[in-house]
């Protein structure tokens, strides 16, 4: 079988800038900057930036999620390893961890998360969740709320 490289759909973004108004903020310490929506497959890619000393909340995944730190460091409270500048991270699905940017450098780093993310209060129980149609209906809230085209989200979905 011969490889067709005109039949393969392939993107490319080109610059993702710290000024780029595709920034949605999810909390007051949390962006995050959507790279791909696979709405077929249940999957997203984005960039994550959490301030210094900022936290995600403790959540699992029901599915592995890859993970590359581009800027900064960060940890799990429930893990004495450290992910830094040029780290591969993979989580296994459910695994609960609560996420933390270093104290002085923050983070960004790039994450491909498959399934849902659920979030858990410190009993464990279910208190949120996301997935590639949150996501997506958060970016294009993100993008009216801003004035933005709204076409800007359909571009990312595969």
């Amino acid at each position: 079988m011969k490889f067709d490289s005109v039949n393969v759909m392939s993107e490319i973004v080109q610059h993702v800038s710290e000024d780029d108004p595709l920034w949605v903020p999810l909390t007051d310490q949390v962006q995050l900057r959507p790279l791909m929506f696979d709405c077929s497959n249940g999957a997203w890619s984005n960039l994550l930036k959490v301030t210094p000393g900022g936290s995600l909340a403790c959540h699992y995944h029901t599915a592995p999620v890859h993970a590359f730190v581009v800027a900064g460091a960060w940890r799990y409270l429930e893990h004495d390893w450290v992910a830094d500048t040029g780290s591969f991270i993979y989580e296994p699905p459910g695994e609960v961890h609560t996420l933390v940017s270093d104290e002085k450098r923050g983070m960004t780093t790039f994450f491909v998360t498959r399934g849902s993310l659920i979030y858990t209060d410190a009993a464990g129980k279910q208190i949120g969740y996301e997935d590639v149609f949150t996501r997506l209906a958060r970016f294009r809230e993100h993008l009216a709320s801003q004035g933005l085209d709204q076409t800007i989200a359909d571009q990312l979905i595969r």
